[in-house]
């Protein structure tokens, strides 16, 4: 499994913190089937245009590369979030898992209105260059549709973050049991801060798209993800970089 190669290769720093102590260091049996969960839903994601039967739909589903590669990156996001909470706390209990449980179903719920929403947008983009056959296609008809869709995407988006954040909450909440200095301390906030950050984020577009007349287009907002990112390093700076 892969999270067992990144594990064996720790001295090459892929977590990006050497002040940052591993304390996960064998790949749980949660772990393994938090995996296997994310690898269906990846799946998922390529395999929504269907099985290619003629050359025609060949070429159609090599062109759907761009909403394949768009959805990838924002599960890749939430896996990558998932792996380093294990692997900087290794903490596997029971609230954990429950927590974990719940994560897999959201990111396997996530899957088909992700791509969709993908679909949607590049649809939307080719139908702007005056090729609207995508949008026939995928049965959007107006702007409330398209509203609808982005609800469906934003609202797992923020319940998978939210979610997440729960996660570092607990670890945080046993610091004195998993012995975090007050660096990997901070790093815990800060992960926190933006976790609930990107869950705040995407109820926001959620509503906006369900609710106003921007519909689809709410999903712009989502390119504010750099947000939370930002004000998390602000209201809990590195003291460790800071001092060097």
């Amino acid at each position: 499994m892969i999270r067992g190669e990144l594990i064996k290769s720790e001295g090459l720093g892929l977590d990006h913190d050497p002040n940052f102590n591993w304390r996960g260091q064998a790949v749980t049996r949660i772990e393994n089937l938090s995996d296997i969960a994310f690898a269906l839903a990846l799946s998922m994601l390529v395999a929504g245009s269907g099985t290619p039967q003629t050359f025609q739909d060949l070429g159609r589903f090599l062109f759907s590369i761009i909403p394949v590669a768009a959805g990838f990156s924002v599960l890749l996001g939430i896996w990558h979030g998932h792996f380093t909470f294990f692997r900087r706390y290794g903490v596997a209990d029971n609230r954990i898992i429950f927590i974990n449980a719940a994560l897999i179903f959201v990111v396997l719920y996530m899957a088909y209105p992700l791509r969709f929403a993908f679909d949607s947008l590049f649809a939307f983009i080719m139908m702007q260059l005056g090729n609207g056959q995508m949008m026939y296609e995928l049965g959007i008809m107006d702007f409330d549709t398209s509203g609808i869709i982005i609800t469906y995407f934003a609202t797992a988006y923020a319940i998978a973050h939210f979610l997440l954040a729960l996660m570092y909450r607990h670890a945080l909440k046993n610091r004195e049991l998993l012995q975090l200095s007050d660096y990997e301390i901070t790093v815990t906030k800060r992960e926190i801060f933006t976790r609930y950050g990107l869950a705040l984020l995407a109820t926001f577009v959620a509503l906006v798209a369900y609710f106003t007349i921007l519909n689809g287009m709410a999903g712009a907002l989502l390119f504010l993800t750099f947000l939370p990112y930002g004000l998390a390093n602000k209201i809990h700076p590195d003291k460790v970089k800071q001092a060097n």
